[in-house]
């Protein structure tokens, strides 16, 4: 008789514990059938981003993106205008910055994954894009150049996407 359906006759039981199970209690997994007991796994640890983590990754996500944000003023400068030669540059520096920024932040989390780890190298991408917008208006530009900045907005997507891919 099944554990949790004492009127159900079967002949099925856990492949872990070995308790008998019916068949509207089985759960497939990928070792075999269990009980819905055993079979409560639960999420991977590369998934699970806990506060520990978070303590590691908002500093880091700090750092990188001060460094991004002032080394993309100085290695690409704001363009209005859309020309093909920019347009490679950023999207190059945007693939290097994401790169960059997801292997910073596996290496302080131990190379966790998921929802949480790609919202903070978004937010580092966000960080770099306001430090370098800060540093043109420190220079003396107006705050208009924060939408004439299409080869640095470019780069922050190219950048997001990529670390985000990368930590998926």
């Amino acid at each position: 008789m099944c554990a949790r359906h004492p009127d159900v006759e079967t002949e099925l039981s856990c492949g872990r514990c070995g308790t008998p199970i019916c068949p509207h209690c089985l759960v497939y997994t990928p070792a075999g059938t269990r009980c819905p007991d055993c079979a409560a796994i639960g999420r991977p640890k590369m998934y699970v981003f806990g506060a520990m983590d978070y303590a590691r990754a908002v500093p880091t996500a700090i750092v990188v993106g001060s460094i991004v944000g002032i080394a993309s003023a100085f290695l690409l400068s704001p363009g209005s205008r859309i020309s093909l030669f920019p347009i490679l540059i950023a999207l190059a520096i945007g693939y290097g910055v994401g790169v960059a920024v997801s292997e910073a932040l596996n290496l302080t989390t131990g190379r966790k994954r998921g929802r949480e780890i790609q919202l903070v190298a978004g937010g580092t991408m966000i960080l770099a894009w306001l430090t370098r917008i800060a540093l043109f208006m420190l220079a003396g530009a107006g705050p208009e150049i924060a939408f004439r900045d299409i080869s640095g907005l470019l780069m922050v997507v190219i950048a997001a996407s990529v670390a985000s891919s990368r930590l998926r």
